[in-house]
């Protein structure tokens, strides 16, 4: 077997189009939706995350205005600056790069930022409706992308599930028209911005959910893995995830982000033309193998690619909040 892949970018395309659908009917009431981005300093990983998300909101039909402070600015003046955009009604949405240098950031921005601006899902408010599944909340991108995999691909993911086992009778038949009824989810990750919060939505739609992570045990943990009929992994390190641990036929998203340094075949270091320096190339956490058990596999890059498109989908919903518009 080799895994089919799970197209991210097909998948960030129809909610980038579905986006700009809902920008321009805005548009049409007088309402320009409006990303504001905060940003201290020149760090490269920041400049390059404003470049790729003032692209995609753009694209959405989404305006886009960036705060750009000083490196030395103190804590005082951000939260000055920060409090006068969270306030102004022309700005539907804020993102605030962090980590932040000689800055307490749960204060300056977790303290200031109203949750209906909040498009990055930071604030307690917003996981507390993620919690109650309360449809008014703003939910972390990187999870919400996992669940637009899931549901764009439903019908392949519904026969998998179905070859395995029956939806339980108990289920009403809206929930077991649901993708997600019955199916068994294994999450190798607990952060707070992938393995909780997706986690929470895969139960508010009656999933069977288990979390495993670094400090389970490696027993247990490859029994709820190779039980699995989608394994969902974010794990900091590459080919932690091998064809061994998952079951024959499971469906694997790959939501690591590890980057290293690019060697050719002779273990040369790669170099980047234009800027002279070694490249880096982005990895995974699962090992070649997978695909060669899985059903289907997300590419990697990939998710992070809807990740952006979901910062669009969130702003579009602050937006209407905002507005009173449902």
């Amino acid at each position: 077997m080799s895994a089919q892949v799970l197209d991210c970018k097909a998948v960030a395309q129809s909610i980038q189009d579905q986006c700009k659908a809902d920008a321009d009917a805005l548009k049409a009431k007088g309402i320009v939706p409006k990303l504001g981005i905060f940003r201290v300093g020149e760090k490269g990983p920041d400049l390059s995350y404003e470049k790729g998300a003032t692209k995609t909101m753009n694209a959405a039909g989404i305006e886009v205005e960036v705060f750009a402070l000083p490196a030395e600015v103190s804590q005082d003046d951000y939260i000055k600056k920060f409090k006068e955009v969270n306030a102004d009604p022309a700005i539907h949405g804020i993102l605030a790069f962090r980590p932040l240098d000689n800055i307490d950031e749960n204060v300056a921005i977790g303290e200031n930022i109203s949750a209906l601006k909040d498009v990055d899902a930071c604030t307690p408010d917003n996981m507390g409706k993620l919690v109650i599944n309360d449809p008014a909340g703003l939910y972390p991108c990187t999870a919400s992308a996992i669940m637009e995999i899931i549901d764009y691909y439903a019908d392949d993911i519904k026969k998998i599930k179905e070859a395995k086992y029956k939806t339980s009778s108990l289920a009403k038949p809206e929930q077991a028209a649901d993708v997600c009824c019955g199916l068994d989810v294994c999450i190798i990750n607990n952060s707070n911005v992938i393995g909780k919060p997706v986690s929470m939505m895969l139960t508010n739609r009656f999933a069977t959910v288990s979390i495993v992570h670094h400090l389970t045990h490696d027993e247990i943990k490859n029994e709820y893995i190779q039980r699995a009929d989608v394994v969902i992994c974010a794990v900091p390190f590459t080919n932690s995830v091998t064809a061994d641990m998952i079951r024959e036929g499971a469906v694997v998203i790959d939501a690591a982000v590890n980057r290293e340094k690019a060697f050719d075949a002779d273990g040369n270091p790669v170099i980047n033309e234009k800027t002279g320096k070694q490249k880096v190339v982005t990895l995974g956490c699962c090992a070649p193998d997978v695909e060669e058990k899985a059903s289907w596999k997300t590419p990697v890059p990939g998710v992070g690619a809807i990740t952006s498109a979901l910062l669009a989908k969130n702003l579009i919903k602050a937006c209407k909040l905002q507005n009173g518009i449902e």
